[in-house]
């Protein structure tokens, strides 16, 4: 699952601890359901190995994988395709020298320690640019505004990554937080270029979120390396955070301070690929018809973006078993039964790439199809399906487009020994159905949980529970095939396609710590577990408790939950009320802020 789903988590899990081992479904199994397990168990080891290294974009192991996802299409006899399109893998300087001058005093700073592009810079070639300090670069109409009453053309505006929560920022659009937003901001405003202050050290050069290149120079430098040059950068932001006021500043004054800059970086593109295979339909008019099943393929190749695993994950293999080989691993496994089969309508098996780095494979594949958009009916989504919790199996399905009738239809297929919780919105996560609900085709998506190896080196094959997969296999092929030999299909529902996005920021102000259960509980809001060194940690609570008050908030459900963190700023504190079987405790939170 991509780093969009981050969003919604932030709130809750910063960081989690590895869960037990040896995930394997207690109920008895069929011999076919047998069968089936192995088969997955199968490939999912295969695209979970080592040797795959993480199946990363750009990756020539994600190559691997999509021959083998082609080779056992073709063994079922399906005619297969592979769509490329462009993915920037990596960035590198070609030339790059920055000199800052502080009155008649040059200093060279040294790449890689002082000063670092990042990846969706513009080259730069000028000389003795004035710097101006533009705080967090934020304009609140009415508000706040570290702009104002600043020259910024032909400046270096130097602003700090990452907007704090102050009461002062309570109403900012979570949009307009993003170092892309503010960036786009400064460049309609004519910069000459953009600092960004990195207090936690120097990022590496790579490929960022949003455009490939922006039309200006942009570049990491740490605060020490400005200070004398720049007064004391951190006084101000520490003042800004006191006061909630700007105090930005222009250094064009005497002794001026000007940045000189020669700056070209090369990208890397790849062609990254979609494997696409063809089940044809047995009706004569209905076979013009696509039912979409789709999964993402690619993961987090060694952990350089978007690892949850910290520092020391980087550079280690991050194997993505559950996120999605287990996707992928059902939608082959469905490829098999449904050839056998032979539905009405046809089955298009869609594998995608770039799902991590923006829902980009589906994107472009929704922008540029290899069979008619209009012809495709219905698209049913596999992303992290391998972890069904033993003691009570439960799936999580979502509607993005789709009618809540629907959803509440396809409750019918449930296999005997787990249950499906319904939702549509925000609930249904940042998948690749997102990029089939945008073109206004309705989808449903299959989910069985967030888990503590979730964008982690540990979310290994040994983890996965293959005979629950048998039996979510089961129930996508019988729902499948109900879709595909419908007389009629459910219709595109607009409302049910809407993801509500709060503009003011609240509940992401704080972090508490907990690993959410996304499944519906009627006692309250379930936990899967606690990350270490957390609010949550602090006072007790631990995986399988059952939040149901926060402060004066009842809570029944994880909306009710962020809903309640929304009221809070960080510093203050909040009695939470939770249950522990039939036990119910209490402790009083001190709350902390996002980090």
């Amino acid at each position: 699952m991509g780093s969009w789903f981050l969003a919604l988590l932030t709130a809750t899990v910063v960081a989690a601890p590895p869960a037990v081992p040896g995930a394997e479904a207690k109920a008895p199994v069929s011999k076919v359901e047998a069968g089936v397990a192995e088969r997955l168990r199968r490939d999912v080891t295969f695209l979970a190995a080592p040797a795959l290294k993480g199946r990363g974009n750009g990756y020539p192991e994600l190559d691997v994988a999509a021959r083998r996802i082609q080779g056992e299409l073709k063994k079922l006899g399906i005619k297969t395709q592979v769509q490329r399109f462009p993915f920037i893998a990596k960035v590198a300087r070609k030339q790059q020298e920055a000199v800052l001058i502080h009155g008649d005093s040059p200093r060279t700073l040294v790449w890689g320690r002082d000063i670092e592009a990042l990846g969706l810079s513009g080259d730069a070639d000028f000389r003795s640019k004035p710097l101006a300090f533009a705080g967090y670069g934020v304009q609140i109409p009415g508000g706040y505004d570290d702009l104002a009453g600043l020259e910024l053309k032909g400046r270096v505006a130097v602003i700090a990554r990452t907007v704090p929560d102050l009461d002062a920022f309570a109403h900012l659009p979570r949009g307009e937080r993003s170092l892309l937003a503010r960036l786009k901001r400064l460049e309609s405003a004519k910069v000459a270029g953009v600092i960004v202050l990195e207090e936690q050290g120097l990022r590496p050069l790579q490929r960022e979120e949003g455009p490939v290149k922006m039309d200006i120079p942009v570049v990491g430098v740490r605060p020490e390396a400005l200070a004398e040059a720049c007064g004391d950068l951190l006084g101000r932001l520490k003042t800004i955070k006191e006061t909630q006021k700007p105090d930005s500043h222009d250094f064009v004054q005497a002794p001026w301070t000007v940045l000189s800059l020669d700056l070209k970086l090369s990208r890397e593109e790849a062609q990254v690929p979609n494997v696409v295979g063809v089940i044809p339909g047995r009706d004569p008019k209905l076979r013009k018809e696509f039912i979409v099943l789709g999964a993402h393929m690619d993961h987090l190749g060694m952990g350089e973006r978007h690892s949850l695993g910290g520092a020391e994950a980087r550079g280690q293999v991050h194997p993505g078993a559950d996120d999605n080989a287990s996707g992928t691993a059902m939608v082959m496994e469905l490829a098999r039964e449904l050839k056998r089969a032979r539905p009405k309508r046809s089955i298009l098996l869609l594998h995608f790439a770039g799902e991590e780095e923006g829902l980009l494979g589906s994107q472009y594949w929704v922008q540029h199809p290899t069979h008619p958009l209009e012809s495709v009916k219905f698209m049913l989504n596999f992303d992290m399906v391998g972890r069904l919790d033993l003691q009570a199996p439960e799936l999580m399905m979502g509607g993005l487009g789709a009618p809540k009738s629907a959803l509440e239809a396809a409750k019918a297929f449930v296999p005997k020994g787990f249950t499906v919780s319904v939702d549509v919105g925000a609930a249904v996560g940042g998948s690749d159905h997102m990029s089939f609900s945008q073109a206004k085709i309705p989808t449903f998506f299959f989910f069985t949980g967030i888990h503590g190896e979730y964008h982690r080196p540990t979310d290994t094959a040994d983890r996965i529970n293959f005979p629950g997969m048998a039996k979510l296999a089961a129930f996508g092929k019988t729902l499948t095939l109900d879709l595909a030999n419908a007389k009629t299909l459910p219709a595109f529902d607009p409302e049910t396609a809407k993801i509500p996005m709060k503009g003011d920021g609240g509940p992401m102000r704080i972090a508490f710590g907990t690993i959410p259960d996304y499944a519906d509980n009627p006692k309250g809001f379930r936990i899967n577990g606690v990350s270490k060194g957390s609010t949550a940690e602090t006072i007790g609570l631990q995986a399988g408790d059952i939040l149901i008050q926060f402060g004066d908030k009842p809570v029944k459900s994880i909306y009710d939950f962020m809903g309640a963190l929304g009221a809070y700023k960080p510093g203050d504190k909040a009695e939470i009320t939770w249950l522990r079987g039939d036990q119910v405790m209490k402790a009083v939170a001190t709350l902390k802020g996002r980090s």
